[in-house]
């Protein structure tokens, strides 16, 4: 794991080939694979897919947001010529 936080700083993505590469010790495919999942699990990485989908959230979510707030306008509106 502590491989894996050194290739995240110097802004490399761990992936099996480059920890096997620069582990100090002999790792197999399966040993690589695990490491790098409990360090994703650890620093909280998720996989692309769903970073794709927070950012559609978001996007979706602003524009909710957007579309609520003309409605609240336009209430204050209303209510305001029915006061007067």
């Amino acid at each position: 794991m502590i491989v894996c936080q050194q290739m995240v700083q110097k802004g490399t993505s761990p992936s099996v080939a480059l920890l096997r590469a620069k582990a100090p010790f002999k790792a197999s495919v399966t040993e690589a694979i695990e490491a790098i999942k409990q360090f994703n699990a650890a620093n909280g990485a998720s996989d692309p897919a769903s970073n794709g989908k927070e950012v559609e959230t978001i996007a979706s979510l602003s524009k909710r947001v957007a579309v609520l707030e003309q409605q609240m306008t336009a209430l204050q509106k209303q209510l305001e010529a029915s006061i007067e």
